[in-house]
């Protein structure tokens, strides 16, 4: 639109010399981006061979062209001196409108960029309670060294909030596990994920390792709602005929499980990165299960519109450069202590 205004200004300038006829055809068709461009370099050179020769012009197609814009401006525009042509009065008035309107123009070809140095933004980032436990701290130890501007907001909408948020805006990008979403939405897969037994060092039973029998014997906690694809696939490892295990608590959220496990003789399962973050601190061991159950993959998403978004694309690589093939940090069968 301010293209478009200046262009509208050039031609207000020249009024007297465009007749009614000509106001009602389109701009387009009345100005012609190549004509004020062999404008320009013409003004800024004062000589038609050294501006043919910047635009890959003949001497014959700069003179065609300038009759063009003489025609299109009812104005001689330059003159002939001894050395090369001067401007008419017309022409220097001519001379800044043209030039910025060609300099809004050549900005909107250059590729926006993101400064995440000294630039200031806000990215909410949607995850579980889980996802903040495992990526806040390593993220924003990183960002706030680098980018010191950058605030991250991390928020937990359902599953269809996160598609129209992701669609708006509102969301910058999603971290986590995700089903079945809109065409529009990009995916990258960050690093697979499996479960992993937590219990409380000086267990009675468990002690390093498990076998597939002991299961039977030992109370669990499932962490994560019944709508949950996690807890359900948990649960339903447990309760099948080879395994029967025990369940006898079932709480809303996978970060209750240490705490839990940490203060009684109750097993549970939680994802693998969540059990090195959280056993050291509270005494646990991690034990590789005896049975397997279902992995998943922890993907990035985010929107079409933004996908050639700079800032956005800046904090996706922030992302894979954190926590790309991220490996547990205690492995199986360890006593974190």
């Amino acid at each position: 639109m301010t293209v478009l205004l200046r262009l509208s200004t050039i031609t207000d300038m020249s009024r007297v010399h465009v007749s009614e006829a000509h106001r009602s055809i389109p701009l387009s068709r009345q100005v012609d981006l190549n004509l004020l461009e062999l404008f320009e370099t013409v003004y800024r050179t004062r000589n038609l061979t050294a501006a043919g020769s910047q635009l890959g012009l003949t001497q014959s197609a700069v003179s065609r062209a300038l009759g063009r814009l003489r025609e299109m401006y009812g104005d001689a525009l330059f003159v002939r001196q001894q050395r090369g042509v001067a401007p008419t009065p017309f022409a220097d008035a001519l001379a800044a409108p043209v030039a910025a309107a060609l300099d809004t123009l050549r900005s909107t070809l250059a590729r926006a960029s993101f400064d995440h140095a000294v630039e200031a933004r806000t990215f909410r980032v949607a995850m579980s309670d889980v996802g903040e436990r495992i990526f806040l701290p390593r993220l924003i130890d990183h960002v706030t060294r680098i980018a010191p501007k950058v605030v991250i907001e991390a928020v937990s909408p359902n599953e269809e909030q996160l598609q129209d948020a992701l669609t708006s805006g509102q969301i910058d990008l999603a971290v986590g596990f995700f089903g079945s979403m809109s065409k529009q939405i990009h995916h990258r897969r960050l690093f697979s994920e499996r479960f992993a037994y937590v219990a409380r060092q000086g267990h009675p039973i468990v002690s390093g390792k498990l076998q597939r029998e002991q299961l039977r014997s030992l109370l669990h906690v499932v962490g994560g709602s019944k709508a949950m694809q996690h807890a359900s696939a948990v649960e339903k490892v447990l309760s099948s005929p080879r395994v029967k295990a025990r369940v006898v608590l079932r709480v809303h959220s996978l970060l209750c499980v240490g705490p839990i496990v940490a203060g009684s003789d109750i097993v549970g399962l939680v994802p693998s990165n969540l059990a090195a973050v959280v056993a050291s601190h509270m005494q646990l061991q991690i034990v590789e299960p005896p049975v397997q159950f279902p992995s998943f993959d922890v993907t990035m998403v985010w929107h079409d519109r933004f996908h050639r978004d700079p800032a956005s694309e800046w904090l996706r690589e922030v992302f894979v450069n954190l926590f790309e093939a991220l490996k547990v940090r205690g492995g199986a069968g360890e006593s974190a202590g």
